[in-house]
């Protein structure tokens, strides 16, 4: 019975998950942002890219992250590890554009449900990690 349970929170969370990439995806259209890409995977990395967006020559890759208890703070799944996930991937993508776009790392927080939610965007959210070898 706890294995039901547990696949139904499961399915309840990807669910909000998607609904929570909606409510960014609107956001950003209304800001006159275009959004190019939405969970887009590069052929040779697990990472995937919640949202790319663009506003005139910038790329914004968007990491969306959504909790139904307004008690969390989504935005402490953004750990070091998906942040160079999130970077590995958005390297791939800027790869293979024929233009040199400037680019940004944003995140988008989600608390609440459908009907009542709370969307915090934050430009710039982060810098690429640096690499010393």
């Amino acid at each position: 019975m706890a294995d039901k349970s547990l696949e139904k929170k499961k399915f309840e969370a990807l669910k909000w998950g998607k609904q929570a990439e909606n409510i960014v995806c609107d956001y950003l259209i209304s800001k006159g942002y275009t959004v190019r890409e939405r969970n887009w995977r590069p052929k040779t990395s697990k990472s995937e890219i919640d949202l790319i967006a663009q506003k005139e020559d910038t790329l914004i890759f968007v990491e969306v992250k959504a909790r139904s208890d307004k008690d969390q703070d989504p935005a402490e799944a953004m750990t070091a590890e998906k942040i160079r996930n999130v970077v590995r991937g958005a390297n791939s993508y800027l790869m293979k554009q024929e233009y040199d776009y400037y680019y940004r790392f944003d995140v988008a927080t989600v608390n609440g449900n459908a009907e009542d939610y709370k969307l915090d965007y934050l430009e710039d959210a982060f810098l690429p990690p640096l690499r010393t070898r």
